[in-house]
C-alpha cells in the first residue's frame, strides 16, 4: 500500500502586524488557509520556499516555512496541532488582528477549558 503524498502550504507572519498569513493562488499573502497555494510535489514545495525567501528579503513576511496539510471535506487542515492553532488565530485575545473565537481542535483532542470553568 502506498503512502499518501503529503501536501504543503507556505505560511509566515506578516511583518507589518504579525498576523499569520498563507501564500495564496494569486501570489499574495492571505489570512485565510482556504485559498492557500498547495504544493503537491517536492519541486512545487521548493518553489514555495523560494517565494517565501524572496518576500522575507523584501520585508513583507517573517520566517516563512512549509506546513503539511491534509484536504478534508471542510477544506485544508494542518496536520500538526500547533499549525491548527496558528491557522485559527490567537486563542486568548479578542482584540488581536486575525482572532477567531472558535479555534478548530483536531477530532479526538480536547479543547482547553479556562481555570474558572474547570472546577
Amino acid at each position: 500500500m502506498s503512502k499518501p503524498i503529503p501536501i504543503s502550504v507556505l505560511t509566515a507572519n506578516r511583518l507589518s502586524d504579525g498576523v499569520v498569513v498563507f501564500l495564496d493562488y494569486e501570489g499574495a499573502w492571505s489570512e485565510s488557509l482556504a485559498g492557500a497555494l498547495i504544493a503537491n510535489a517536492p519541486d512545487e514545495a521548493r518553489a514555495l520556499e523560494a517565494r517565501g525567501a524572496h518576500d522575507a528579503a523584501r520585508n513583507i513576511v517573517v520566517e516563512p516555512y512549509l506546513v503539511e496539510v491534509r484536504a478534508t471535506e471542510q477544506g485544508l487542515v494542518p496536520v500538526r496541532y500547533r499549525e491548527r492553532v496558528r491557522a485559527a488565530g490567537p486563542s486568548v485575545l479578542d482584540d488581536v488582528p486575525g482572532y477567531s473565537p472558535n479555534p478548530l481542535p483536531a477530532s479526538g483532542e480536547r479543547e482547553a477549558v479556562p481555570h474558572a470553568q474547570a472546577a
